[in-house]
């Protein structure tokens, strides 16, 4: 799993790319929500994301949680059709911001 970052006005984008499972978790969890604790506004770029277990769903939750408590925001986007089955199969598509390109991603984040 590997994650770049990009600033877009006054949202981040975090790339994702791999796998985002228990091998995984801390290092995605480490890097996907340290800008959401400082309120920071992101949208997660999961086009490159293969695999999502259930260890991965947790940091994903965990993200949109802190970036509420926060005042920030996250939204997801670009889900391989696996990905967003898992997302779909759990109920996180209800809890987390899904969209399918990154404009409406970043609108979805906007003050």
């Amino acid at each position: 799993m590997d994650v770049t970052t990009e600033v877009h006005g006054d949202a981040l984008i975090h790339r994702v790319s791999g796998r985002i499972d228990t091998g995984t978790a801390a290092d995605a969890e480490r890097k996907l929500t340290a800008e959401v604790r400082q309120g920071r506004r992101v949208a997660m770029d999961m086009t490159q994301v293969a695999y999502v277990s259930s260890a991965g769903l947790r940091v994903v939750l965990m993200a949109a949680k802190l970036a509420k408590a926060n005042r920030g925001a996250v939204s997801l986007f670009g889900l391989q059709a696996t990905v967003r089955e898992v997302f779909a199969m759990s109920g996180f598509d209800k809890v987390v911001t899904i969209r399918d390109d990154e404009a409406s991603a970043l609108a979805a984040v906007a003050p």
